[in-house]
């Protein structure tokens, strides 16, 4: 779309706020970003990071209401900004488009609606080897000792991303190292027994 323009974010700079107009659909082309919610009383919830060639303000840009989340850059980012009116004529004259953002926002909505049922019904021993799982599928690197988790996330980070307190995550993934499931330094993650996490993340 020619109508696109690049915008350099610093780690920590804000691209969006949850409940402000959304005059642009993002797509990350550089770095990463942390989509996240603030509820009333200042408790942060991380939904989730994002990384080269994926899109947010998607919701916004198509039905013109407010942004549903916040948000930052996590590490230098470089985004291309697509005016609002630009998607919306493009959408209309190419239907491939369209139904490959259908497809988009349906994967989206399974995202969540897994998401909802992990949060209401699973312990949070099962929670955190999902999430670890989760972030090695998009982020993991094989290395002799297991996979490295190359996205960078402290633990208080981790904790945000499943809705709980530091202390109790912490504990969760103390006892995951003990067993000699994980190792965890310096913010990064390494899983050392992927078939163990598994069978905890399935509860077994």
């Amino acid at each position: 779309m020619a109508e696109g323009t690049l915008r350099t974010f610093k780690r920590g700079e804000t691209i969006s706020h949850r409940g402000e107009a959304v005059a642009n659909l993002c797509v990350l082309a550089t770095g990463s970003v942390e989509v996240s919610a603030t509820s009333a009383t200042g408790k942060r919830h991380v939904l989730h990071y994002l990384e080269s060639g994926q899109l947010f303000n998607v919701i916004g840009a198509f039905d013109g209401g407010p942004g549903i989340h916040n948000a930052v850059a996590h590490s230098d980012t470089v985004a291309l900004l697509i005016p609002r009116a630009a998607l919306l004529a493009t959408i209309e004259t190419e239907p491939h488009l369209a139904m490959a953002m259908i497809r988009f926002l349906c994967l989206r909505s399974r995202a969540l609606y897994d998401y909802i049922a992990e949060h209401t019904l699973l312990p949070l021993r099962s929670r955190c080897a999902r999430l670890l799982l989760s972030l090695v599928e998009l982020y993991g690197a094989s290395r002799p000792h297991g996979y490295l988790i190359t996205l960078k996330l402290s633990q208080e980070e981790f904790a945000d991303m499943l809705g709980r307190s530091r202390q109790s995550v912490n504990k969760e993934l103390r006892m995951l190292e003990s067993e000699g499931l994980i190792k965890t330094n310096y913010s990064q993650f390494v899983i050392v027994d992927l078939p163990a996490l598994q069978a905890v993340a399935e509860g077994r």
